[in-house]
């Protein structure tokens, strides 16, 4: 029998149960076509309800804002592709400017995943394979909500969707038009996010694993030109997993290598491709490669790609892919000329109409993206080089630092946990029924046999799952008989062609599509490219999600096709999916009953009655339903009821899916609760904007008032001030210009700058501007996670917020207070400052502001300008990094923590460089041998010379001697058997009988240790009465033993003197100081006792130093804004032998030294 292979899904019969009508008064109007009306319709709601009410998130600002002003847009690999900001603009063009209008572009793409699903992909996922896709499409959380937010994931993951239709779409046709539509696909992704980089090599690597496969079943002209393909191939993949094995493994990537065993793995590779190639065109044919299909897809995204590639070997040559400079960019352009003219010519080998056509088409569309329509011409060069060198350059930043199981244990499982377990369905039935390949149209059908077998006999590739359809229910209508092909004609003698000549067009359809393989392979795939890529963040998992949803359809389709509906109709099925349903919900509560935190028959307590009725209750519906499943599934195939269940769990599975997407979408959209979103603007930025434009309207009539606002508040007020024409971004430097401001808007970072500015002629107003989820799941180990999950509390609190998000049990099995909308951390606050006269002139309904007693400033009387007689921002080769704690040894020379560039620098007393030790390493990462810090703040040196370091955020201690030779180190200790340790310990001290002194930040006290770092004593628990502390910082010791430790926020300094033997310190005095107001990170004062037993104090956030007697009176200020010379953030203090004072600035990365004049 003579079959046609390839044709189309309608070889199946015409009474499929989609093609029936709805009415039969309406034949036109099938189930088919109802459901793909009701799926679209649903769509379109879910995509554009409301989309406008969200206020805008920080990584939205930073697309939304060029878009405004596309004519000034140059692209920046910062904020990814153009594509976005140009599709933006054009719905502002549309639409005008809005939240809404910004969003429109991602609603659309929304929209066209589920119809690209719906009208494509029934060809490889059946008919109704496609209807469940859509389905699930359109109800996925994180597909829904990046549907509706103005980033580029929606945009990938309809790229991405097209991409792998059409791979599977050439495979099966051979037509060129496929690969030039490929083409088009590839140009728009490449012109959207760097995401194309990954989705590339993925492809890549299926695609050429298909190459091989079908390579090595060809007829190859000797069997040892096979064998030596084989072994040049295991060469080069040797060479590829060294590369990418040092790539993983070692902090700096690529660099990390030593450039001999670089050069050795680069020659092992080029010999292994070069010799792989050979023995290819040897064995096979150059005519006979070309008419493979996954020859001609490898060759045709490689080719494209590799003038993009500009970037590796500049960086592989050790010099920087993103420096601008003459010399750079002549570097990046002679690498992409040459890239470019192996790319033009290999091509012109390969297929010279495809690759000329293809060329037009994606250079064609990079440029007019890259150069915004040819109005900027320096975005072509930054798309060649930047996309690609700023990825590889942010691998080490690991931006978000997540977890590595943070996809696969945290974002799947809380939204994407139908896909992720529809796909394991598809592997189980793949695997069972030989199904990793199908037939043509044919999706549900195993791949054909090559030739037809004799008469009786079964051909010997031919699995027995292809053909076991004896059961009833596997014998369904929808089944397509197999057809099979003639006996291969010998093939004529291979006709050699010129070089550059195209190959001959071949259009047989294929004997076999990998679909599952291919669906497969990208979902896990995907989950491990972007679970090791230096950027973990949430909208990532769209990617993730796209090819799980594929899969997952293909796994429905196929129970839903192979379900025999009439035996389950006959057989009163949907009285048995109904009691399914029941067993399901009993059952779980059953589970849930004997899990919870009141199992039950514990008691007569109210609690304990109620949940032994719970499970009581749970237990007869369980068995009940199981009774009545027994007695209806009598006569029912095992096959049938395990099809029947398998859907009707999904089905609930889609129910949760919905209510997940619709909670996360249109419920929680504006606050933390959720975890698929990361910097998450409140909805209090849109009220104060409501009430910046009332004012300005009232005063105004217009939007002409003049507002101020700083970096933190640029998000989102860039975007929503971007009308406002007297709009004033002032960063983070303050100045008296601002009081012509009457509203100023002020960051966190900036509270306590601002104060001295308002003082009492603004009033204030606090709003949360952002917050971002909670990130309990870090630093987990199968030891926490078993310990989580057999405690009742904890395991109770954990469904609460899987199911609920809500978060109040966990709160109250950790003790984490900071779990309410009201008091959520991690957070950034906003305040607004109306400046009085205005808010006079606006007030309403008769109520007017209290006065304000005027602010005195305590310090005024002697207040001083005065300006460093030394700056010094270089020490060795390198300028300082936020210099912290500084220390002066006995013989006078000093040491400074330079704590962002992981080192202890060594100066003399004059400030000139001796020498300097560290390097950067974190515990949480990995090892974090002696020598290496992360971020150290205090430094201090014994009598005996020995440096002390506080490696603050690696909650250790670390001892060297001056030249930076490793002493001791210790992190823990017991007090009373118990292990205890540091968290983020940042002031240190040695007093004169080498005891050493610790502020534990974190834990709010100080810690003693003698000389060898044996625990004595500590003092202080977090609190405000006298002896307590609230993040103690700086400490100094005198030369009676006396402790001064900077109380940082309890505003004051509190002395404490030790006992005899220095086991009891005890609080004597304590002054309050008018500082350090603000909660910041920077904000961390250090302290200095002078010879003379004066006490110097930082006030970081508003660059002053302070100086006090011993008994705590004022003596003298200089800094802040009155100060000719402006300090940064000052952190450190130290007083020379020669009575100057040395600063650390860590905002401007200096050593500041001053002389201070006597006080009268």
């Amino acid at each position: 029998m003579n079959a046609e292979i390839g044709v189309t899904p309608s070889q199946e019969p015409h009474d499929h149960w989609l093609d029936k009508p709805v009415f039969g008064w309406w034949q036109a109007l099938t189930i088919e076509k109802l459901l793909i009306v009701l799926i679209l319709a649903i769509t379109l709601l879910t995509r554009f309800y409301d989309l406008g009410a969200r206020t805008m998130s920080h990584d939205e600002v930073n697309h939304v804002v060029p878009s405004y002003t596309l004519e000034t847009y140059v692209y920046d690999p910062v904020t990814h592709g153009p594509f976005q900001f140009h599709a933006i603009a054009f719905s502002y063009f549309l639409f005008g400017d809005s939240d809404f209008s910004a969003r429109v572009p991602a609603a659309v793409f929304g929209v066209a995943v589920v119809a690209f699903t719906l009208f494509a992909w029934k060809r490889y996922l059946g008919r109704a394979g496609a209807l469940i896709t859509a389905f699930l499409f359109m109800i996925s959380p994180y597909i829904l909500f990046y549907s509706r937010y103005a980033r580029n994931e929606i945009f990938i993951v309809f790229w991405g969707l097209v991409m792998l239709w059409l791979f599977l779409r050439y495979l099966e046709s051979g037509e060129k038009q496929f690969l030039l539509w490929l083409t088009l696909i590839i140009a728009m992704h490449y012109a959207d996010k760097a995401t194309s980089y990954i989705f590339t090599a993925e492809a890549l690597i299926f695609l050429a694993v298909l190459f091989v496969l079908e390579a090595l079943h060809k007829p190859w002209s000797e069997s040892r030109t096979r064998s030596n393909f084989l072994i040049s191939l295991l060469v080069m993949l040797l060479a590829v997993l060294g590369l990418g094995g040092f790539y993983l493994l070692s902090a700096d990537g690529l660099a990390g290598i030593s450039m001999p065993a670089l050069l050795a793995l680069g020659v092992m590779l080029l010999v292994g491709l070069v010799l792989t190639l050979l023995n290819l065109i040897r064995g096979l044919g150059w005519d006979q490669i070309r008419l493979m299909r996954s020859f001609d897809l490898v060759v045709l995204q490689l080719l494209l790609v590799l003038p993009l590639l500009t970037a590796l070997p500049v960086r592989l040559l050790g010099f920087d892919p993103l420096d601008y400079s003459q010399a750079g960019i002549i570097r990046s352009v002679v690498v992409f000329v040459v890239l470019s003219a192996i790319s033009v010519v290999l091509g012109l080998m390969w297929n010279r109409k495809v690759w000329l056509k293809s060329l037009a088409i994606f250079w064609s569309i990079f440029i007019i993206f890259y150069t915004t329509f040819f109005m900027h011409g320096e975005g072509f060069f930054k798309g060649l080089v930047a996309a690609l060198g700023y990825w590889m350059s942010q691998q080490a930043v690991n931006r978000g630092t997540q977890p590595l199981y943070y996809y696969a244990l945290v974002q799947v499982p809380v939204y994407e946990y139908l896909p992720a377990l529809g796909s394991l369905l598809t592997l189980i039935l793949a695997a069972t029924r030989h199904l990793f390949t199908n037939q043509p149209g044919a999706p549900f059908e195993p791949a054909l046999p090559l030739t037809i077998p004799a008469e009786g006999e079964l051909p010997p590739d031919a699995a027995p799952a292809s053909l076991n359809l004896t059961d009833a229910e596997e014998s369904s209508p929808s089944n397509v008989p197999i057809p099979l092909l003639p006996p291969e004609e010998p093939e004529a003698a291979p006709v050699k062609r010129p070089l550059f000549t195209d190959p001959p067009e071949d259009t047989t359809p294929a004997r076999s599509i990998p679909t599952v393989a291919l669906l497969l392979y990208w979902s896990v795939m995907s989950l491990i490219t972007f679970s090791i890529a230096g950027e973990r963040m949430p909208w990532l998992t769209t990617h993730i999600t796209m090819p799980m949803i594929l899969a997952t359809g293909w796994g429905l389709g196929y129970l839903v096709e192979k379900l025999n509906w009439e035996e389950v109709r006959q057989k009163k099925g949907w009285q048995v999916i109904v009691l399914l349903i029941i067993f399901i919900f009993a059952f779980s509560n059953l589970i849930g009953s004997l899990l919870g935190v009141t199992p039950p028959f514990q008691g007569q307590e109210l609690a304990q009655l109620q949940a032994t009725s719970n499970f009581l209750l749970a237990f007869v519906g369980s068995a009940g339903s199981l009774v009545g499943l027994i007695i209806l599934l009598r006569g029912w195939h095992t096959k049938t009821f395990a099809k029947t269940m398998l859907l009707t769990f999904f089905a609930i599975l889609s129910v949760l899916t919905f209510r997940t997407a619709y909670r996360a979408a249109y419920i929680n959209y504006d606050n933390a609760k959720e975890f698929l979103v990361y910097a998450h603007s409140t909805r209090d930025m849109k009220d104060v904007l409501e009430q910046i434009e009332t004012i300005s309207k009232r005063l105004y009539g217009d939007k002409s008032i003049k507002v101020a606002y700083d970096n933190d508040s640029l998000y989102p007020f860039w975007w929503y001030l971007r009308d406002y024409p007297n709009r004033v971004w002032y960063a983070d430097n303050i100045t008296k210009d601002l009081r012509d401001c009457p509203v100023i808007l002020v960051g966190s970072a900036n509270f306590a700058k601002i104060e001295p500015l308002v003082r009492d002629d603004y009033l204030m107003y606090e709003y949360k501007r952002m917050w971002w989820p909670t990130e309990f799941y870090r630093n987990q180990t199968l030891s926490t996670i078993w310990t989580d999950l057999t405690n009742p509390a904890m395991r109770s609190a954990l469904w609460q917020i899987w199911f609920n998000r809500d978060y109040t049990e966990y709160a109250a099995v950790t003790g984490n207070t900071s779990l309410t909308l009201a008091t959520w951390s991690p957070s950034d606050l906003l305040r607004m400052y109306i400046r009085k006269d205005v808010a006079a002139q606006i007030w309403e309904y008769g109520i007017t502001p209290q006065p304000e007693e005027p602010k005195i400033d305590p310090y005024a009387s002697n207040t001083i300008s005065l300006d460093p007689v030394k700056v010094i921002s270089v020490a060795g080769q390198s300028t300082f990094s936020a210099p912290r704690g500084i220390a002066v040894a006995p013989d006078g020379s000093l040491f400074v923590a330079d704590s962002r560039n992981y080192r202890i620098v060594h100066l003399d007393p004059t400030g000139l460089y001796l020498n300097s030790w560290g390097s950067y390493a974190n515990v949480l990462e990995g090892p974090a041998p002696e020598g290496t810090f992360n971020e150290p703040w205090g430094v201090a040196v014994a009598p005996d010379g020995l440096v002390y370091v506080a490696d603050t955020w690696n909650h250790r201690i670390q001892v060297f001697t001056p030249e930076g030779t490793f002493v001791r180190m210790w992190s823990e200790w017991q007090v009373q058997g118990v292990i205890d340790s540091f968290w983020g310990p940042r002031g240190i001290a040695v007093d004169a009988q080498g005891h050493v002194l610790v502020t534990d930040t974190g834990k709010q006290r100080v810690v003693v240790f003698d000389s060898q770092g044996n625990y004595l004593t500590q003092f202080g628990e977090r609190g405000l009465a006298e002896g307590q502390l609230d993040e103690p910082v700086g400490i100094a010791v005198d030369t009676a033993g006396k402790v001064y430790v900077a109380d940082t926020w309890n505003n004051r300094v509190q002395v404490f003197a030790p006992n005899a033997d220095f086991t009891v310190y005890t609080s004597v005095l304590a002054w309050e100081v008018d500082a350090w107001t603000s909660d910041s990170l920077d904000n961390k004062p250090f302290i200095a006792l002078s010879p003379d037993g004066e006490v110097y104090i930082t006030d970081p956030d508003l660059g002053r130093v302070i100086r006090f007697d011993s008994e705590g009176n004022f003596l003298q200020l200089w800094g802040g804004y009155e100060n000719t010379y402006l300090m940064g953030i000052i952190s450190g203090i130290a007083i020379g032998q020669d009575g100057t004072v040395w600063v650390s600035d860590a905002l401007n990365n200096t050593l500041l030294v001053f002389e201070p004049p006597a006080v009268p």
